[in-house]
């Protein structure tokens, strides 16, 4: 094993690349990790994670959401550093445990000429694994073996696996070298022609580029309102409608991309604002609102005020048109990481099939339904490193629940 010998991991490494000599971008390497961490905060899996990471700046949101992962342990070995000599000195690593896979990385930025370039160790179900584990165990102030080898690698090489991925990361590495060497290029010639652009006026081209396309599609409609006219309820005419309805949504995404602002607000009063909506629209279907506050102080998130009025307005509207002579319920708890907000109605079930593809892009069980709402409410709430979902829908009640960080965490 390699644990007594301060040297040993530097020599693990170098000794496993010395004659296989290919230099790994920054930007290779922060994707293979986003890679291997997202199927894990996705599925909120459980895992043991070892890290250390001198620059995390491209990495945060996913390591945020793997912060929040209930099922999920982190350990960052850069707390150690005034301790950590010799072979930590440089080098940066993950080691991964889980149900699923195992898997090692080790890179060291500290011979490359612009600091930009590393060689990159990659294991992924192999003992090596267990044996990159045993070196860097004994820097850690806790006992991890119990947690560690409860899902033990595979005691074997896997050099078929090994070689496969590691060839595709070499493919997938030349056209990021070469798309970052075109930027660089580009770069270089904005300089010399004294092209000053800033995100400003990025953000300025973006909204007249929307505009300008929103119009053009203005015309498309009318024109294939006009042909409506003449052939009928014709398929394509209805095809064409909704593909001028679906661009309009993603350029209505896009400007609100650049028009992103993040406040610290209180959950509360965001709900009940979003309550008044509906005041004189729930009516309509007999049905009525009822607000349920099982908080104990004021809760405050770190949002986009107009994003999440969407997402509450989107479920509420969803639970009116599902139900008559109907009490929607909105209730907001807390704990000490997450705001929750759950909104139910007793109307009729969702069905098992309907349930599975309740978020996906473009499904609607309504006629006139573009299937976009629930997907949305999905997208805007990742933004915060939120959640929704479906928790329940029988002959009952349906109810969701929306998840929202509180800011102090």
């Amino acid at each position: 094993m390699y644990r007594n010998n301060k040297k040993d991991l530097k020599n693990f490494f170098q000794r496993s690349y010395d004659d296989n000599f290919e230099l790994f971008s920054k930007n290779t390497v922060n994707g293979l990790l986003r890679s291997l961490f997202e199927p894990i905060a996705a599925n909120n899996a459980v895992s043991l994670i070892l890290t250390r990471f001198k620059h995390t700046n491209s990495l945060e949101g996913i390591i945020k959401r793997l912060e929040y992962c209930s099922n999920v342990e982190m350990y960052s070995f850069l707390d150690y550093d005034n301790i950590l000599k010799d072979d930590f000195v440089e080098t940066e690593f993950v080691i991964i445990t889980s149900q699923r896979y195992n898997a090692v990385l080790i890179w060291d930025y500290s011979d490359s000429k612009d600091k930009n370039e590393t060689k990159l160790y990659i294991r992924l179900n192999s003992k090596d694994v267990n044996e990159v584990f045993e070196t860097v165990k004994t820097r850690l102030k806790v006992n991890l073996d119990d947690k560690f080898y409860s899902f033990r690698p595979e005691r074997r090489e896997n050099a078929l696996l090994n070689d496969a991925v590691y060839n595709v990361l070499k493919m997938l590495n030349e056209n990021i070298k070469e798309n970052e060497f075109n930027s660089k290029e580009q770069e270089l010639i904005a300089n010399k022609l004294d092209v000053k652009t800033d995100k400003t006026q990025q953000d300025t081209s973006i909204r007249h580029c929307c505009h300008e396309i929103k119009n053009q599609l203005s015309v498309i409609d009318i024109y294939a309102k006009i042909l409506e006219k003449q052939f009928g309820d014709d398929q394509n005419i209805a095809l064409i409608q909704k593909s001028v309805s679906l661009i309009r949504l993603q350029l209505d995404d896009l400007r609100a991309s650049v028009n992103i602002n993040f406040k610290e607000k209180n959950l509360k009063e965001v709900v009940k604002s979003s309550i008044e909506v509906f005041d004189k629209i729930l009516p309509q279907n007999n049905n009525k609102i009822k607000f349920v506050d099982n908080t104990t102080s004021d809760v405050f998130v770190f949002i986009d005020e107009d994003r999440i009025f969407t997402v509450i307005n989107n479920i509420v509207k969803n639970a009116n048109e599902s139900a008559v002579d109907d009490e929607i319920e909105i209730k907001i708890e807390n704990d000490d990481k997450f705001a929750k907000i759950y909104i139910k109605n007793h109307g009729e079930k969702i069905p098992q099939d309907v349930q599975q593809k309740l978020f996906e892009d473009g499904f609607t069980t309504k006629k006139d339904g573009w299937g976009v709402g629930l997907n949305v409410c999905q997208k805007y709430l990742a933004m915060h490193f939120g959640s929704i979902k479906l928790i329940k829908s029988d002959d009952s009640e349906t109810q969701f629940l929306v998840t929202i960080p509180l800011s102090h965490k």
